[in-house]
């Protein structure tokens, strides 16, 4: 009786946990650039409202839209993301902008590198080098 309660307990369980590991859908970011006729084009959720927090995310994603700008269209520039590696160069910058803004408002430097390098490293899909990613970002953002 109890391996069949423990496998019912299981059984409800393991839906919920494969939920947790769908993969990313633009709703679930705050903010994010997209291609529109070849130009990087940046939309904010609509429950984004903090002025703060907007700025942040636009340090952000003004990154991408600069990195974007230096390929030969938006589309070129999302068709070179083919590896965790080039997700880690394109984020990384990014979220060195963002790091300076929510910094300059007195945030703890060393906690705040260091989710960032864990979100790099999530998106990513290499969370296996978020040590790495971490020591990049303290490296290369200060």
């Amino acid at each position: 009786m109890s391996r069949l309660l423990l496998a019912i307990a299981l059984g409800l369980l393991a839906p919920a946990a494969a939920e947790a590991q769908r993969a990313a859908t633009p709703a679930d970011f705050l903010g994010i650039t997209r291609c529109e006729g070849g130009a990087a084009v940046t939309s904010l959720r609509h429950d984004v409202r903090d002025s703060m927090l907007v700025a942040e995310i636009e340090a952000h994603e003004s990154v991408h839209r600069e990195q974007a700008a230096m390929h030969e269209s938006c589309e070129a520039f999302l068709a070179s993301l083919t590896s965790a590696r080039r997700i880690i160069d394109a984020e990384l910058p990014a979220y060195c902008a963002q790091w300076k803004i929510v910094v300059a408002r007195g945030a703890d430097s060393a906690l705040t590198r260091r989710e960032f390098a864990w979100r790099i490293a999530a998106q990513s899909g290499a969370m296996e080098n978020r040590l790495q990613v971490t020591q990049r970002l303290e490296q290369e953002c200060r």
